[in-house]
């Protein structure tokens, strides 16, 4: 079956990479990023030339994506394309928590002060934007903290974890009570409604971040964990190939 990308999932994923240190090289981002930037804005490309970029059967986040989202299609197709929703249900689905807990559980402890933030950190999250400042932006990610409804949002907001000094660039123009993506110290995209709940449906079915998360109040990324400042991480991160 041949596996294709939107453009703008593979800017999502792009800018989700660059909110973290996923172990992969300077020259295989570089490789990404130039086929993300021959795209036109309405292209599809094939996912294969994504994964060229990288040893054959690298565990990036490519890799794991393509896994993902294969899974989801019909038998019969001979073609399927990976779409921003796809990229979503990856980021925000105990999946991805999974990997994350395989892969950095056995060292967490000693890179980290709060296992649950730092494990929420790398969970891609609906956020309302709270306010917009001229050094960083804050925003909540709500939930009703109630056992009899596993997907909430249908109702009265019972929690809310705040996160502080989250990067924006300038270009996106961010605004208060818009809703974003965020994965760790960077705001992705905006996404709608429906995307929002369908990355809460997802949340509220991992049962290990529903616990994580009564543990949290707030994140704040200029002082997150024992990275240090991980909004300049983002923004530098952002800056090598945005500008």
């Amino acid at each position: 079956m041949r596996v294709l990308i939107e453009r703008n999932a593979l800017d999502l994923t792009f800018r989700t990479l660059l909110s973290c240190q996923c172990p992969v090289t300077a020259d295989e981002e570089r490789g990404v990023f130039g086929l993300l930037s021959s795209m036109g804005t309405d292209e599809a490309l094939d996912y294969a030339l994504v994964l060229a970029q990288f040893k054959p059967n690298a565990n990036t986040v490519f890799r794991r994506l393509a896994d993902f989202a294969v899974w989801m299609a019909p038998s019969t197709s001979e073609e399927f394309t990976i779409t921003t929703d796809h990229v979503i249900r990856h980021f925000a689905s105990s999946y991805h928590w999974n990997q994350v807990v395989a892969d950095g559980m056995t060292g967490a402890y000693k890179k980290v002060l709060s296992v649950p933030r730092w494990f929420l950190g790398h969970m891609l999250l609906p956020v309302r934007i709270t306010h917009v400042h001229t050094d960083g932006v804050t925003a909540v990610y709500e939930y009703v903290a109630c056992e009899e409804a596993p997907f909430p949002m249908t109702g009265e907001v019972h929690q809310a974890i705040e996160l502080k000094q989250l990067f924006a660039p300038d270009v996106y123009q961010v605004k208060v009570g818009e809703t974003w993506a965020v994965h760790f110290a960077a705001l992705l995209d905006r996404i709608t409604p429906e995307q929002a709940q369908l990355a809460r449906m997802l949340t509220e079915s991992n049962p290990m971040l529903v616990q994580f998360r009564d543990d949290v109040d707030v994140i704040d990324y200029k002082n997150f964990e024992r990275h240090g400042d991980y909004s300049a991480l983002c923004q530098k991160r952002y800056a090598t190939y945005f500008g």
